[in-house]
């Protein structure tokens, strides 16, 4: 080995590197520990401790972390709303209905293309308005477009318009996470989708996490109107909602504009408010109660007519029907008011109502007699812990919805307790200069009026000011616990986002399913890999014992290497390492067969080490280099743990080449030095355990033929008649791991279906039984366009399984949602990525073996893999006896790019000894050199296999239940894949060359 001091040397620093990098992954893991398992007091020190948190955090930037499914946590896909930025650019022009149309349409083929939103709006809008300029809209002195301006010209502002949006969202959300204080978040910009992938490992409150980044955090200052000014308004309002009734009944009312903000998602629910306004025909009268149990139930105590003669109910009735729009709304108290008669607060409406209050106030002939000017708005949260009901807030709107103070001018927002009072938690905001200036004028001319804090919509508070403040210094108080008051001040300070950032995607795992996998992970990894340790040990004698030094080399390598780029180790991360664990043994094996073949022709133990290196070196190269391709399309398409598996894969196959070419070689060279026979490559019983196999490959390559045939065959049959599992990655949907406390049958199965499909609106769920009796998958399209009712589904599938059973005692173990445009796009991706694999493998084969044939050999070979590999899947997905899943999803489709790297890589192996033997055969016919290439390579190929396929025949047995169907793959393609690379891609490589040489010679003749 040539340089050997200077690859020594370079191998010492990069051991070094990774020492540094595992030390501090060490550190962060037992500071983490130490947080996590701390006490209230203990926390409070270790988290006020400057020296203890600045090591935590350093060590955190050089180390690898746990992904969600080993720690628990959520990861999201958020989509950005680029169509709120072409509306908003224009104007929002929602009268015009071609503008609209074009708007819609875009966003109904975004979900079937790849295609920007804009270019997507600008072909519909060219076929709704072919003959009008797009400056039409949007030309502005501020923009630079004007009436000329081209339609290309349009585009190019707006493209660069929503990029840049895009791009402020990320950060903000970035700074978001960051403030929120997860350990080792991942963020991921998926460039030309308008998504962001969030990872979040840790996190314990799932629809906390969906507050802090769907919430847009358009902070508002308005102006209010008092209480007189304000009910007038609503009076009018009533009086079009009873002639409207009168003249069209209870009739659907329009819902396209708004003159009420509301989103009742964020608050809670419960318990009730005590006063009622009766009105009384042309005078205002009020009436407090008692603390009613219902409205309804108020309203029949209140003398509102002068005619004693009538009954309760034909009171209330009589009352409804001049006052409709009052029927479940109740103003406030007369002492409220006279408290303070300039308060802006109207009344209060229970939650649960406020939909058909909101409803009317959109009629356009509600709109139409209610000025510009005024704008009535929900509160975020009831006005009592724990209360059912919200307030209902006057204030002064204009037309161009810009209020005379936004969240812009806030410097600095946190959380803090009020000052006098309740000392309740509140959020302190600090201004910058513009805002201090503004914010005093504004409370100068609304001394004793209230100014409304309006938070994406809603009012968070209404202060009543006293007088002029100065100092930009304002606080936000509403009933906060102080990790909403936390949240609220993170989101100010983040700043809000330039567009809607949507959820799309879901995926929630829980601490204790964490715990398992890292747990069944561990010892899968461990004894998988002390089988290959003791195999390598047996079959090779001492040369084994070299391997395994390398092996152990590899393993430190790739856990240094994560460290140091910061790599978050999943279960499929796990699958990785222990699959290229037997790459690293495939890279030793094919080495050592050679130094046999060496020793066999008589050479010296240095000349065979020396020609084994040198011949195995090209195979090598290429089977790692065409499983490195795989991993590279499987980084680029993949999301989430499939990245995570890509990287440790890529990882893992450069660690095993230095391992193998150097740590081994160095090793061996020492032996070599110290001459004789100092080690051995093979025991008396495993020396000369595959001399005597004949495979005779072109001799039986129709039998062969005929069994592939059978099979794909079978399994195209099973395509047609059976189709496939496709799972919420490709079809979109909710999916719940849930455990139970009671052992299920398939009596507690249907039971629980049918009660799910009475809650579910008749959408029957579909259960599946994995991992024992006591776990059940359940996959359901349950409300899965409405991103933001996840709490709500789950709540819901909870209480109506425990409701059917107190036994059960479910919980959920993990959650996922997928919305329908993700799904698409993963299904499209999904294609892509398979395509685009073999592709890059046919060009990288035809570029090193300079024939076609090999080419289309290796093509045909894979093809025949993934054929029969999915038909074994479609056949037994459709007898469904087996306790896992056996979806097509993600997995899969990480799966399947696996085999192809790793049955091209038994494929190249032969090609290789096939090309070599060509050169040194020249005196034997094409069918001997075939022949003869395949014996010569049957024993690497069967060891290698016989290695990989124990391992992850092990994984497969002992890890997570989430991987069963992962590993299942891998087990049934790389048992094809081993079986092609031999007895198909050869025999059809030979035949093409045959035939062409026949070809040539029948023309030369």
């Amino acid at each position: 080995m040539r340089n050997k001091n200077t690859v020594l040397g370079l191998l010492v620093i990069f051991a070094l590197i990774c020492v540094y990098n595992l030390y501090h992954t060490w550190n962060a893991f037992s500071k983490d520990s130490k947080l996590k398992n701390a006490d209230a007091v203990e926390l409070a020190e270790l988290t006020e401790d400057a020296d203890f948190m600045k090591s935590l955090k350093n060590s955190q930037k050089n180390a690898f972390s746990y992904g969600l499914d080993l720690q628990g946590g959520m990861m999201v896909t958020l989509e950005i709303g680029v169509e709120d930025i072409v509306r908003e650019l224009a104007g929002n022009p929602a009268d015009d209905k071609d503008f609209t149309m074009a708007v819609s349409n875009a966003i109904a083929a975004k979900e079937n293309s790849q295609e920007s939103f804009v270019d997507l709006f600008y072909q519909e809008f060219q076929k709704i308005q072919p003959n009008v300029k797009l400056a039409a809209y949007y030309a502005s002195a501020d923009n630079g477009i004007n009436f000329q301006t081209s339609n290309e010209e349009v585009l190019t502002y707006l493209r660069t318009q929503s990029d840049d949006a895009i791009q402020n969202t990320f950060n903000i959300i970035r700074s978001r996470i960051d403030q929120f204080g997860v350990s080792s978040p991942n963020l991921q910009l998926q460039e030309g989708s308008g998504r962001i992938l969030v990872e979040l490992p840790g996190v314990k409150d799932p629809e906390r996490v969906r507050r802090l980044l769907r919430n847009t955090a358009k902070l508002e200052f308005w102006e209010t109107y008092p209480y007189r000014d304000g009910i007038r308004e609503l009076e009018k309002a009533n009086d079009v909602v009873r002639m409207v009734k009168k003249r069209d009944g209870d009739l659907a009312v329009n819902d396209t504009t708004a003159k009420v903000e509301v989103d009742t998602a964020e608050v809670d629910k419960s318990a009730v408010v005590n006063d009622l306004l009766s009105e009384n025909e042309g005078a205002e009268e009020t009436a407090q109660t008692e603390t009613p149990d219902s409205l309804k139930d108020s309203l029949s105590n209140d003398a509102f007519v002068d005619d004693s003669t009538l009954s309760d109910e034909e009171r209330r009735a009589k009352f409804i029907e001049r006052y409709p729009l009052f029927e479940k709304f109740q103003s406030i108290s007369n002492e409220q008011l006279q408290g303070y008669p300039n308060t802006p607060l109207l009344g209060y409406m229970a939650i649960a109502d406020t939909g058909d209050f909101n409803k009317w106030m959109r009629h356009p002939d509600v709109v139409s007699v209610l000025p510009n000017e005024i704008k009535f708005v929900w509160t975020a949260k009831s006005p009592v812990e724990d209360g059912e009901f919200l307030e209902l807030i006057a204030i002064k709107y204009n037309a161009e919805g810009v209020p005379p103070l936004d969240g812009d001018v806030i410097e600095e927002a946190r959380q803090d307790f009020e000052s006098q009072g309740s000392k309740a938690p509140d959020v302190s905001m600090r201004m910058n200069v513009e805002g201090s200036r503004i914010w005093s004028d504004l409370t100068a001319k609304n001394v004793n009026y209230s100014i409304a804090i309006v938070l994406d919509g809603l009012v968070y508070s209404y202060p009543r000011v006293n007088q002029q403040i100065s100092g930009g210094n304002s606080q936000i108080t509403g009933n906060f616990t102080i990790e909403e008051a936390k949240d609220l001040a993170t989101l100010l300070s983040a700043g809000k986002l330039p567009v809607k950032a949507r959820i799309q995607g879901e995926d929630i795992v829980g601490p204790t399913l964490g715990e398992q996998n890292i747990s069944k992970g561990m010892w899968s990894f461990l004894i998988a890999f002390l089988v290959t340790v003791a195999f390598m040990a047996f079959y090779y004698a001492g040369s084994g014992f070299v391997a395994n030094v390398a092996l152990i080399a590899n393993l430190f390598f790739i856990l240094g290497v994560s460290a140091a780029l910061n790599v978050v180790l999943t279960l499929p991360g796990i699958a990785a390492i222990v699959l290229t664990m037997g790459m690293a043994v495939d890279a030793n094996v094919l080495i050592f067969e050679r130094i046999r073949e060496e020793q066999a022709l008589g050479k010296s133990l240095k000349a065979s080490i020396s020609a084994g290196f040198k011949n195995a070196l090209s195979s090598v190269l290429d089977g790692n280099i065409t499983t490195f391709l795989t991993g590279v399309v499987l980084f680029a398409f993949g999301i989430g743990p499939i990245r995570g598996f890509a990287v440790s894969l890529m990882i893992g196959i450069i660690t095993s080449l230095i391992s193998a070419l150097f740590v081994s070689r160095l090793i061996l060279d020492y032996f070599a030095d110290k001459g004789g026979d100092s080690i051995k490559f093979g025991s008396k019983l495993t020396i000369n355990a595959f001399n005597k196999v004949d495979v005779k490959m072109t001799i039986r390559k129709k039998l062969f033929y005929g069994v592939s045939g059978l099979l794909i065959a079978v399994s195209i049959f099973s395509f047609v008649a059976n189709g496939f599992k496709t799972g919420v990655d490709f079809d979109g949907g909710r999916q719940y791991t849930l455990n139970f406390e009671k052992s299920l049958d398939e009596n507690d199965n249907e039971v629980i279906r049918q009660g799910l499909t009475a809650v579910f609106d008749n959408n029957s769920p579909v259960i599946k039984t994995i991992g024992g009796e006591n776990s059940l998958l359940i996959t359901t399209s349950y409300l899965v366009d409405k991103q933001d009712k996840s709490e709500e589904v789950e709540n819901l599938l909870l209480s109506t399984i425990n409701g059917l059973n107190s036994e059960y005692m479910a919980e959920v173990e993990s959650a996922r949602l997928v919305g329908p445009t993700v799904a698409n796009d993963i299904k499209r991706s999904a294609i892509f990525s398979i395509l685009f694999s073999l592709v890059i493998i046919f060009l990288y084969i035809f570029v090193r073996f300079r024939k076609w044939q090999y080419s289309l050999g290796a093509l045909v070979a894979l093809m025949h893999d993934v054929t029969i590999t999915l038909g074994i899947f479609s056949l037994l997905g459709a007898l469904d006896f087996l306790p896992f899943s056996l979806e097509i999803d993600q997995s899969f489709i990480a799966a399947i790019l696996t085999i192809v790297g790793y049955s091209i890589n038994d494929t190249v192996i032969v090609f290789d000894r096939i090309r070599e033997n060509l050169g040194e055969m020249k005196t034997s016919g094409l069918s001997d050199v075939y022949n003869t290439s395949i014996n010569q390579t049957v024993s690497r190929t069967l060891i290698t296999s016989g290695t990989t396929l124990a391992t992850i025949l092990i994984l497969f047995l002992l890890g997570g239940d989430t991987m069963k169907g992962f590993m299942f793959a891998l087990l049934v393609g790389i048992g094809v894949g081993t079986y092609s690379s031999i007895f198909v891609a050869s025999p059809i490589a030979h035949d093409l060359i045959n035939g062409q040489e026949k070809k040539a010679t029948a023309q030369a003749q």
